[in-house]
């Protein structure tokens, strides 16, 4: 539109901004508020893998002094709460973990290593958690248990350590056919020293007994 005097174009100025002030003032607002919320979720990020961090550090040096696993699983419980988000928190319920098992509380370990399993987003962690798991069954002879971890999807990476524990359950259940199906597999998943240890494994089971020919 032309306009005609600088008073025409003032006049239509104002009645633009009568009509669409309200619509700018709400943008301005929504993307302040959008920066600001922004800026505050990732300060508040920062804090909350700070406080994580000196968290997991105080379970550290516990573990290290061989503190009372009572003080360490209070810290853990703090990380497991609070800041479930971070990687800190699956860390140390897999340190605690660990110490559970030397101890013998497999009970107690068993509920860390699941708490990894169904909290962690850390997918090589889950899966390092499930191993464990599955060898706390292992060794409370609940094989059926262990199977049944070791048969969910996994990464390539892991193939071999999950077929190789699959070949040890098996063979503490007497399942030998599927003990070196277990290990023939992982040993083809394997490279270097691993390969030495993982045939000798399956060198210990023989070979197959052939079906006696009807007479």
């Amino acid at each position: 539109m032309d306009f005609e005097t600088e008073e025409q174009q003032v006049e239509a100025l104002k009645k633009w901004w009568k009509e669409n002030a309200s619509m700018i003032i709400l943008g301005l607002v929504l993307g302040s508020s959008v920066l600001f919320g922004w800026r505050f979720y990732n300060d508040y990020q920062i804090r909350q893998a700070e406080e994580a961090s000196n968290l997991y550090d105080t379970v550290i040096a516990l573990a290290a002094a061989n503190e009372q696993l009572d003080q360490q699983q209070t810290k853990v419980n703090t990380l497991l709460a609070e800041y479930a988000d971070t990687p800190y928190a699956s860390l140390a319920a897999m340190m605690l973990a660990k110490q559970q098992i030397i101890q013998g509380e497999l009970v107690q370990a068993q509920q860390q290593l699941e708490w990894v399993i169904n909290h962690s987003r850390q997918v090589e962690l889950k899966h390092i958690a499930t191993l464990r798991l599955a060898r706390v069954l292992f060794a409370a002879e609940k094989y059926d248990q262990a199977l049944v971890l070791l048969g969910e999807d996994h990464p390539e990476s892991f193939s071999a350590m999950y077929e190789e524990l699959k070949g040890d359950v098996y063979m503490a259940r007497g399942e030998l056919d599927q003990a070196r199906v277990a290990y023939d597999k992982a040993i083809l998943k394997s490279t270097g020293q691993a390969i030495n240890w993982l045939q000798m494994k399956r060198d210990d089971l023989g070979s197959p007994k052939r079906a006696e020919p009807s007479a």
